[in-house]
């Protein structure tokens, strides 16, 4: 299988992100929300559009981020929508994977949206698809 990636929603396209340290997510104890007063801000460079890389923009941006282990040759459809009235964030990762590959990968579906209350409730809705 062929990776090929999707984002929709409310994700911002075309953002490469440049963390200063691999493997972040574990040391952020379950908290996948990355906004200004993160302990981990300032350990994240962005380019959007095939522009320099810079600093993530957080008067107008939040990270949302979700490590999941999938075989190697995993797809993942990637999607974020907010929901005003509930105030609420859902995330949603579906992870295609060929169920026959051995080797596991961490990857920690970093994306970029935007900038939304502190007090929005963020959940995670991830689902997996095994092909033979």
């Amino acid at each position: 299988m062929e990776p090929n990636n999707l984002d929709k929603g409310w994700i911002e396209e075309n953002v490469i992100f440049y963390p200063k340290l691999g493997y972040m997510t574990s040391k952020m104890m379950g908290n996948y929300v990355v906004t200004a007063n993160s302990e981990f801000a300032d350990q994240f460079e962005v380019s959007i559009d095939g522009g320099a890389k810079e600093p993530v923009d957080y008067s107008n941006y939040t990270i949302l981020c979700y490590p999941i282990l999938s075989k190697c040759n995993a797809q993942f459809v990637r999607d974020v929508s907010f929901n005003s009235v509930n105030q609420t964030v859902v995330y949603e990762i579906e992870v295609t994977q060929c169920s026959q590959c051995e080797e596991e990968r961490i990857t920690e579906n970093y994306v970029l949206v935007p900038k939304f209350p502190s007090n929005y409730q963020v959940t995670y809705d991830i689902s997996y698809v095994n092909l033979d």
